[in-house]
């Protein structure tokens, strides 16, 4: 029996999304402008895109919570939602 391989969602890549994100120049969960990371909420490996609406700025301590757990991806989708009603890209 010939197994047929589930095609995947091509992965959208946008430098220029991620240099937006990356200029926003804080992290959007506690304010520290340290080693500033984006983080996907969705991650590339489950064909996370590099889009507004799937990333955050975020330190590298926040951005260790959230891989974690400790910061949820609802905490992090609702960052998204505020900034997008606060800032325009």
């Amino acid at each position: 029996m010939k197994v047929t391989p589930i095609p995947k969602t091509p992965r959208i890549h946008d430098k220029n999304c991620i240099d937006k994100i990356r200029a926003i120049g804080h992290c959007e969960v506690c304010g520290s402008s340290y080693l500033l990371q984006v983080h996907h909420i969705k991650s590339r490996g489950s064909n996370g895109g590099d889009t507004e609406d799937n990333t955050v700025c975020l330190c590298w301590i926040c951005h260790r919570k959230a891989h974690s757990g400790e910061i949820s991806k609802e905490t992090l989708l609702h960052i998204v939602g505020r900034r997008r009603r606060c800032l325009t890209f």
